[in-house]
């Protein structure tokens, strides 16, 4: 089964869309939810972490319809490469106890299937030229 590169986009754009705007707004309860302190360099690296994730968002959602080229497979190894690291550095919190085992699902999880999505649709959409 071929997986659509545009329909990945879109499945991958919206929850980060959304995930950025929330993390900007509603930064000290999704801190304390992930069990991490709230103070003001929390806060800080949060929203400029929201920022990223609603730019990277904003890349896919604006991709999504682009013709095999090899600035959209550029774009692809970005995304799946973010958010295999992304992953990474959720379980190795979690295993460090810096942020609540609760992030295997809402982090780790998340951006595994993001992971997945996005380097298999990726892979037999790619441009060769």
């Amino acid at each position: 089964m071929k997986i659509k590169l545009n329909l990945v986009l879109i499945i991958v754009a919206i929850p980060m869309f959304l995930m950025g705007i929330a993390m900007t707004i509603y930064t000290s309860t999704i801190l304390s939810y992930n069990g991490i302190d709230v103070n003001p360099a929390s806060i800080h690296m949060a929203r400029a972490a929201a920022a990223g994730i609603l730019v990277l968002g904003i890349m896919a959602w604006l991709s999504r319809n682009s013709g095999p080229s090899q600035a959209r497979n550029t774009l692809v190894v970005g995304l799946s490469l973010y958010f295999l690291l992304q992953a990474v550095n959720d379980a190795r919190s979690i295993v460090a106890g810096i942020t609540a085992p609760s992030s295997w699902i809402s982090g780790v999880g998340l951006w595994l299937v993001f992971f997945i999505l996005t380097a298999l649709a990726g892979w037999s959409a790619r441009s060769e030229s």
